[in-house]
């Protein structure tokens, strides 16, 4: 038996740039049993983090930053839950990515980058890097957020696809992650959704994938021909309008999206409308709205799953914290657990 150690995990925290401490790393220490929290590790000197990626065997963490003008892949070791000194893999000829993911082998490092609208794949010594730049040649709806191509997050569907979400141009594009030469087979969403970060269930078969712009949720399932849309939901009230009084900027924009271990619970998160949705997997895919969860603070840009899914762990990047909810999946509600930890403008969690 090991006691009350079992319900102890722990999660990395990455933070936006522009903290007068220069403390953009974090490692906080949960109870899964009841919610509890505490930071136990600060790293100084790095100025800010984008959203990150852990290795399988939880022995690294990929990241990227910015140097000399321009992006540079990095990692941490992490041992005995802490993290050592960043390590230095591939300088990139475009900005800071504000997005990396690691292959399924763990060989290959993914990321995109999003001003530039460009994306790529390295390799975790630092060679064969391959880049593709997205075209200015379909721009969504949004006159305002959609002038060009913007590269927003990179995955991979196995070891021979990566995907990459094009907020600009309203699709995904997918690669041959070895030689970042297009397959084909776009996934195109409606004009003006604004594609941002998607999830997949571990069983496959289906992509989901958050909008920011029209604040949505859109299921995709695997067909011969690609992915084909099984149906997109909102994430919002009915009484909330999504558009401030001049009717061309957005009030709220989506950001995170996350589904439970067992694939049946999808949940993804409003900045403006601080809130997370909540949705009930069917078997073939489809979505089923369930409630849309206030939350305690301002703009929550990432959450994550405590092991056990008990509890929720949410960063409030505008009110500066991390606040705690316990989960009811019965009645799909929110209960913050304890006080916020004071946390420069959060914005991707890792748990070990």
């Amino acid at each position: 038996m090991c006691g009350a150690l079992c319900s102890i995990a722990y999660c990395i925290v990455g933070c936006n740039t522009g903290s007068a401490d220069q403390q953009a790393l974090h490692v906080i220490e949960c109870d899964t049993e009841t919610g509890a929290a505490k930071i136990v590790q600060s790293v100084s000197g790095i100025q800010g983090t984008t959203y990150f990626q852990l290795d399988r065997a939880r022995e690294y963490l990929y990241s990227a930053i910015a140097e000399n003008g321009k992006g540079c892949i990095v990692r941490f070791p992490i041992k005995d839950h802490k993290l050592g000194a960043m390590e230095r893999i591939a300088a990139l000829p475009c900005e800071t990515p504000c997005h990396v993911s690691l292959a399924p082998d763990g060989r290959r490092i993914a990321f995109a980058a999003y001003s530039s609208a460009t994306c790529g794949t390295v390799g975790i010594d630092g060679s064969g890097l391959k880049t593709y730049v997205f075209p200015d040649d379909d721009m969504g709806g949004n006159e305002q957020r959609q002038q060009k191509a913007f590269a927003h997050q990179a995955f991979f569907l196995d070891g021979e696809t990566l995907g990459v979400v094009d907020l600009g141009c309203d699709r995904i594009r997918f690669f041959d992650p070895a030689t970042m030469t297009p397959k084909g087979k776009d996934i195109k969403t409606d004009s003006g959704d604004g594609p941002r970060h998607v999830a997949i269930p571990s069983s496959g078969g289906f992509i989901y994938l958050v909008n920011e712009l029209s604040s949505s949720v859109a299921a995709y399932a695997a067909a011969a021909d690609g992915f084909k849309r099984i149906g997109k939901w909102t994430m919002l009230p009915a009484t909330f309008n999504r558009w401030r009084a001049d009717g061309k900027t957005l009030a709220t924009k989506a950001a995170a999206i996350k589904l439970s271990a067992d694939g049946k619970m999808l949940m993804a998160s409003n900045r403006g409308c601080d809130s997370i949705a909540f949705f009930r997997v069917s078997a073939d895919g489809s979505l089923a709205p369930k409630n849309i969860a206030p939350l305690a603070g301002k703009f929550p840009r990432d959450f994550e799953l405590m092991p056990g899914e008990k509890f929720v762990v949410v960063g409030h990047k505008m009110s500066n914290e991390i606040q705690i909810y316990a989960i009811d999946r019965e009645k799909y509600t929110l209960l913050p657990v304890g006080k916020p930890l004071a946390v420069w403008r959060p914005l991707c969690f890792k748990f070990l």
